[in-house]
């Protein structure tokens, strides 16, 4: 049997992006304050395919990522770009266009695809038992974060100065996953001189969820939040959360123990 040797194949880049949906998220950039604003050719749509594009080929830098579209020139009409976008142009889109734009279209495509994500409980029986998320499951939340080494120039570091005299800076990941989801919820980037429970304070969850953090996050004004919102927490004990304050007086020793009453899971 004859082989063609001209075999002409979609790339797989150009079907993944067959997954998003343009008029969808050219009305999401639209809708979002600033991100249309003095745009000409470079809308949220083709930022969009390009930061991707950066991210699947691992570019670790802008003129990297202009050199690789640079190479693929002749496929780019596979991406639905028209013109190869220029260095000073991605810079200046970066800047410029709101993180809350690449949020909302995240938020989008989780809502539209998170049931066909390939997940370690599947929902169907499997040997004859269930692997139905239960309902708490569905409830679950939880929040943590990491932190990213970099250089103290661009990030302010975090700890104490070491004897060296040099301290390192960082970027901290503070993110938020539903547990039956297994994917981040909610992802924001500080310098990691920034304290865990910054996030806490700009968390709103459904009434009734479940919230489970580490120690990092105790945070008493926070915690009365979270219980006048119907959330209940999990997380560990710190001494100070329970407060024995001992009442002499002349005539007799009183031992009164003060709790803090909280919405604790048990």
């Amino acid at each position: 049997m004859s082989k063609d040797s001209n075999f002409f194949g979609e790339p797989v880049y150009s079907q993944v992006l067959k997954l998003l949906d343009r008029e969808k998220i050219t009305q999401i950039s639209r809708e979002t304050p600033g991100s249309e604003a003095y745009v000409k050719r470079f809308d949220g749509y083709r930022h969009l395919v390009v930061m991707l594009f950066g991210i699947l080929k691992h570019f670790d830098s802008l003129r990297e990522l202009e050199i690789g579209m640079k190479a693929e020139a002749h496929k780019l009409r596979h991406l639905g770009m028209d013109y190869l976008v220029r260095l000073s142009t991605l810079a200046e889109a970066n800047i410029r266009r709101p993180q809350e734009y690449f949020a909302k279209v995240y938020s989008y495509l989780l809502e539209k695809y998170a049931k066909f994500l390939a997940d370690s409980r599947p929902p169907k029986s499997h040997k004859g038992q269930t692997h139905e998320p239960k309902d708490w499951e569905k409830l679950l939340y939880m929040m943590d974060s990491t932190t990213i080494t970099l250089f103290d120039n661009i990030l302010k570091g975090v700890g104490r100065h070491p004897k060296s005299g040099k301290k390192k800076g960082g970027m901290k990941v503070h993110t938020i996953m539903k547990y039956h989801v297994g994917l981040p919820m909610v992802v924001q980037l500080t310098s990691a001189a920034k304290h865990d429970h910054y996030l806490l304070k700009e968390v709103h969850l459904p009434k009734g969820s479940n919230l489970a953090i580490d120690r990092a996050y105790i945070d008493m004004a926070q915690f009365q939040r979270l219980t006048e919102e119907d959330v209940c927490y999990v997380t560990k004990m710190k001494a100070y959360l329970l407060k024995i304050e001992m009442l002499q007086t002349a005539i007799v020793g009183i031992m009164k123990e003060n709790h803090y009453q909280h919405n604790f899971c048990l």
